[in-house]
């Protein structure tokens, strides 16, 4: 009877162990991985257009119905792109701007020293103007040859300002002012009637 007893506590001892009830470590749950704090930066951008386009048709009995129909687009752009491409586009239109200022070419004085020709297109009449690089009243020598409008035949002297050409008498009243509109072709106008005048060779 004691052998009963003895062999059925060391199955039950045998039992608890197998259940579980060991001193073995705890292991931790592993945690669900999680997206990266960066995944919404890397989402692609949609743009979506939308045109909606307007129709009116007559029926046989008169009455005219309008229709509607629309139209949408869309297109999916990666963040780094769209980026890429707009600093590109901000890029060329400075570029673009700094082209147009640095187009027009400087004017010096050496530039206009010579003979041109000049065209009274008021009354279709034309003369010579001579710029000469003898200095005369802040400014250098001219001379019409065969110009008989009242502000022209005073003319005795011209200069520079900025990139604008200037007529002056011997009492330094400006007769005429003249912008240049293309390499060796200026256009402006007189002082006293606004009569349009152009010089070109």
């Amino acid at each position: 009877m004691k052998r009963f007893i003895v062999v059925g506590s060391l199955l039950a001892l045998a039992g608890c162990q197998s259940a579980g009830g060991g001193a073995g470590p705890y292991a931790a749950p592993v945690p669900a991985a999680q997206p990266p704090a960066n995944a919404a930066s890397n989402q692609r951008v949609v743009a979506q257009e939308q045109t909606t386009q307007s129709n009116m048709e007559a029926k046989a009995d008169g009455t005219v119905v309008t229709k509607t129909t629309s139209s949408s687009a869309q297109a999916t752009v990666d963040p780094g792109t769209a980026t890429a491409f707009l600093a590109g586009v901000v890029a060329a239109a400075a570029l673009g701007k700094k082209e147009e200022r640095s187009s027009q070419p400087i004017v010096q004085v050496k530039d206009m020293v010579g003979g041109w020709t000049v065209y009274l297109t008021s009354d279709e009449r034309v003369c010579e103007l001579t710029l000469g690089t003898e200095p005369k009243d802040n400014g250098y020598s001219a001379s019409f040859n065969h110009c008989m409008d009242g502000d022209l035949f005073f003319v005795s002297n011209w200069r520079m300002k900025g990139q604008e050409l200037v007529l002056f008498d011997n009492f330094s009243r400006a007769k005429g002012s003249i912008r240049m509109t293309e390499w060796n072709r200026w256009e402006g106008q007189l002082a006293s009637n606004s009569k349009p005048i152009t010089i070109a060779r």
